[in-house]
Parts: structure tokens; sequence; C-alpha cells
């Protein structure tokens, strides 16, 4: 029964997110898809997909050297990305095997304990998490949008409250900002017990400046992911306000974040579809061959599909650089319990 709960808990999401794009192709025939895609500009497409993966890739894994040089120990930046690309072609199908993977690698390779590994992709992603509930907030104050008889606007504001709230407790727990007395009579003990888990190692550490320059390296990052959609709706020969890209996008983001399909997949897809389609203009419209709605579609699938391909293709060429024994697991931490520490919300972050 365990084994089957936990090949559910891999092969789930996977189900929803076909169960999502069944729906949608059947709304969106492949016909359909395919004619939007003919209208796309194949080289600046192409073009810009290299310069946003790559831009990405190579400041997330400075960012992340930068974390493991302040709470573990400095490393090279060239081990970091040849790290972190060789995991892409595990993220693919697991992220958190992906995760694990990257900290076997420092394990072995630098003598840096796993979880303390872990922790660092855990703090990156409540640090992420805050910048998309911030964006989403503000977006929220610019559009109103019912979907399925629910007003957007008022559950991302609802979200968005809630997570600031639960923030702030956060940030005085691990900071003990009320003397510790004070924390002893208020705190169950199972609730205390959790600093003492070295998953949460980081967070004993970490300070509100700390946080501050973190959440400052990574504006990069999700600035770029938001301006990426204005852009290649551009090499469909389309236009939409930069306004809606700002106000709709983070707001999808949110959405996405929950771990109900691998990276958001399907249910970003149709958000977008959803919140944009009213806006997207442009003269491959008149002639009524496809609909915004569509080209929305087919662009997100397109999309999806370099950024996976380029995911394969930098992982399965960086894998000749590197014993391949360097991201197996290691005799006192087992494949299950590292990815068991591992954050599965991460990859749709």
């Amino acid at each position: 029964m365990k084994v089957f709960f936990s090949k559910l808990k891999t092969i789930g999401p996977w189900l929803v997110a076909a169960a999502i794009f069944a729906y949608l192709f059947h709304k969106y025939p492949p016909a359909k898809v395919w004619k939007s895609l003919t209208y796309v500009n194949l080289l600046p497409f192409l073009g810009f997909s290299l310069f946003y993966f790559f831009f990405i890739y190579i400041i997330d894994a400075a960012v992340t050297r930068y974390i493991l040089a302040r709470f573990t120990r400095r490393v090279p930046l060239k081990d970091v990305i040849l790290a972190r690309g060789v995991t892409y072609l595990i993220m693919v199908i697991s992220y958190p095997a992906s995760q694990a993977g990257f900290a076997y690698y420092f394990r072995r390779r630098y003598k840096i304990p796993i979880t303390e590994v872990l922790s660092t992709f855990l703090y990156i992603m409540f640090v992420d998490l805050w910048w998309i509930v911030t964006l989403a907030f503000a977006g929220s104050f610019f559009q109103e949008y019912t979907v399925g008889g629910v007003n957007l606007s008022r559950l991302v504001f609802t979200v968005a409250m809630i997570f600031y709230g639960v923030y702030m407790v956060w940030l005085a727990f691990w900071r003990r900002w009320p003397d510790k007395g004070f924390w002893k009579f208020i705190t169950p003990k199972f609730i205390e017990n959790q600093r003492k888990r070295k998953i949460f190692d980081l967070f004993n550490k970490a300070t509100i400046a700390d946080y501050f320059k973190t959440a400052i390296l990574r504006i990069p990052i999700h600035f770029t992911i938001i301006v990426s959609f204005y852009v290649v709706f551009k090499t469909f020969g389309c236009d939409i306000p930069f306004a809606q890209i700002l106000s709709n996008v983070p707001i999808v983001f949110l959405i996405g974040t929950l771990p109900i399909t691998p990276g958001g997949l399907g249910t970003t897809n149709a958000l977008l579809v959803e919140l944009l389609k009213g806006h997207l203009t442009g003269p491959i419209f008149k002639s009524g061959a496809v609909t915004p709605a569509e080209l929305i579609f087919s662009a997100t699938l397109l999309w999806l599909f370099v950024n996976y391909l380029l995911k394969v293709i930098t992982g399965t060429v960086l894998m000749g650089f590197v014993p391949r024994k360097l991201f197996e697991p290691t005799e006192d931490v087992s494949e299950e319990t590292a990815e068991s520490e591992s954050t599965p919300i991460g990859g749709n972050l």
C-alpha cells in the first residue's frame, strides 16, 4: 500500500495535467493549434528562448552559490552551474529528485551535508513565493476577473493577506523576536522541535537582511519571467498591453504554484488563455483563421516545449563533463529520504 501511494504521489500530478490538456485540446483542436504555430517568427522566438533560458539559468546558479557561501561554505560558481545544469535533466521528471541529485553532488565534492543544501532550496522557495504573492497582490488591483464564479482579485487579495500573516509569524518564530520564555509558553512542543530539524537549519541562521538581499538578487528572475510573455506574443506578430501582462501573469503563477500538476503544467496554460484572450490583438485575427485564445494556448505550448527541450539538452550535454556517480545517493542518506526532505512546490515556482 505504501508503494502504491508513493507511485500515486508521483504519477497523480501528471494525470491531472493530462486531463487538463485533454480538455484544452478538446476546446482548442490540434488543427487550430498547429495553424496558430505557423504564425510564429521562428528565429526571433528561438533567439529569445535561448536568451531567457540561459539568463535564468546563470542568475539562479549565482544566487544559489551566494546562499551556499553565506550559510555553508564557498564553492566555485562553475560547480553550481554544472550541477544545476545536469539536474535539469532530472527536473523534467521530478523536481524533488533533481534537488536530491544536486545535494548529493555537493556532498561528494565538498562534504557539505545534504540537509544544508536542501535547506538552501527551501529558503529560496520561501523568498520566491514571497515575490509571486507580492506581484500577484499588486496585479490584483488593476483587473477584475471572474473564473468559474470566483472573483480572482478578491481571492488573490485574501490569499496575500493570509500569506503575509503567516510570513510574519514565520519570521518571528525563527528570529525569536519575543523572549525565549514567551515562545516556550505559547508554542506547542512539536512546533518548537522543528527548530532542531536540520532541513530548517538555514532559517535559524538567516537574518532579515539575508531575506532582503536574497529577494533583491531574485528580482531579475521574476521580472524576466513576467516580461517573457510580452515578448513571446510579439514573435507571433501580436500585441498585448504591457499593463495586462504585469497585472495578470503574476496571478497565473500564484495559482500555478499549487502542487496540482508538475511545474504548473495545464493550470498555467488554461489561466493564461482565460485572462489574456480578451487583450491580445493583431492582424492575423482579421481573417478569422485563428482566435486569440487559440494562439495564446499554442504559444504557451511552444514556450513550454522549448524550455523543457533546452533543459534536456543542457542536462545531457553537461552529463558528459562530470561522473554520473556524483549525483547518486550516498550511503548516509538514501534517495527516498533526500526526496522526502525536498520541496515539491519548488518545481512549480
